[in-house]
């Protein structure tokens, strides 16, 4: 996924196991967005769960078969 800084406009990258630890985070403390930081400014950049999803659609059917497999 790529993310265009809002402050230096510059790009960078979030791979899909990024993407998979921010929808964790989102979800577990029930957040509206996720914070990810520019590697060159160090400035937040606030990523929406519904963006998260968009590039990550496969996450929730990986969560919940997990919880089957487990009970």
């Amino acid at each position: 996924m790529q993310v265009r800084c809002y402050n230096c406009h510059k790009p960078f990258a979030m791979n899909k196991q990024a993407i998979y630890e921010a929808l964790e985070i989102v979800t577990s403390e029930e957040l509206n967005h996720y914070n990810a930081y520019c590697p060159h400014c160090r400035r937040a950049n606030r990523i929406s769960m519904d963006e998260l999803r968009r590039w990550a659609p496969e996450w929730g059917s990986e969560t919940s078969t997990e919880e089957k497999t487990d009970e």
